[in-house]
């Protein structure tokens, strides 16, 4: 019998500061609201927060997220990014099982699939991890997904290739290029809409609820202050994804 179609949320970045005041004079709490209340994540299967949740770290900021999303009615999948500390989420998290030797990667199964978590928060993915991811992939006879923070190539982004890609991206590649039940890689961080074909693998990278940056010119340049956030339904053979977006922010 054909596996249901699986309805994914992808909220990536969101920058929530420590209190309501603006973060770089925007309103992100409101903009992170616009998203996970937004009618595209109506009767999700899951709900994944994909690096970036707080801009400094603070626990004021995740505790407002893990307010906001303790009635979701699907499970929610959190991984860190860059602007996070894992142990400071970990106090408002439930992220048991999931932390290993500092680091927050793990494998969820859904409806008789697996999806696949990893923890690119210092800018690499550890080898520990990619042995892991290799392993447990290999037991898997159908299609996997794989979320993490950072794209693990270069994006054709000009202000974050040169300044914030990911540093070990040639040993994170060749783990990945060995992975042949793996298509669609879903990443955060670059502050754009993106999607880059890597070899027979398609990266697509989620725009930020907080904000997004020109990937035209090699300085920082805001281009919008407006949330967006990405739809993903999954079945066998089969894959649809979409950004929306918030014309207001």
């Amino acid at each position: 019998m054909e596996k249901k179609v699986l309805k994914i949320g992808q909220i990536s970045d969101a920058h929530i500061g420590d209190d309501d005041r603006l973060v770089q004079d925007i309103d992100v709490r409101k903009n992170f609201l616009t998203a996970y209340n937004s009618e595209s994540m109506k009767d999700l299967d899951l709900l994944v927060l994909s690096g970036d949740l707080a801009d400094n770290a603070s626990t004021d900021a995740y505790s407002f997220i893990a307010g906001v999303i303790k009635d979701s009615k699907v499970p929610v999948c959190i991984i860190p990014g860059n602007h996070d500390n894992l142990e400071v989420m970990e106090k408002v998290f439930d992220l048991k099982d999931k932390v290993h030797n500092g680091k927050c990667y793990y494998r969820y199964d859904l409806d008789g699939r697996s999806i696949f978590f990893l923890d690119s928060a210092d800018g690499t993915v550890s080898s520990d991890q990619l042995s892991w991811l290799e392993q447990e992939t290999a037991k898997i006879d159908g299609e996997v997904l794989l979320f993490l923070h950072h794209p693990p190539c270069l994006c054709g982004h000009k202000f974050m290739d040169l300044r914030y890609s990911m540093k070990n991206i040639a040993e994170v590649q060749a783990t990945l290029s060995k992975i042949k039940n793996l298509k669609h890689i879903f990443v955060g961080h670059y502050h754009s809409e993106m999607t880059i074909q890597l070899e027979d693998k398609t990266v697509y990278v989620t725009p930020s609820t907080q904000m997004q940056i020109d990937p035209n010119i090699t300085v920082f340049c805001l281009s919008s202050a407006a949330p967006r956030w990405r739809l993903i339904e999954w079945g066998e053979n089969f894959m649809e994804t979409k950004v929306y977006f918030s014309n207001t922010p």
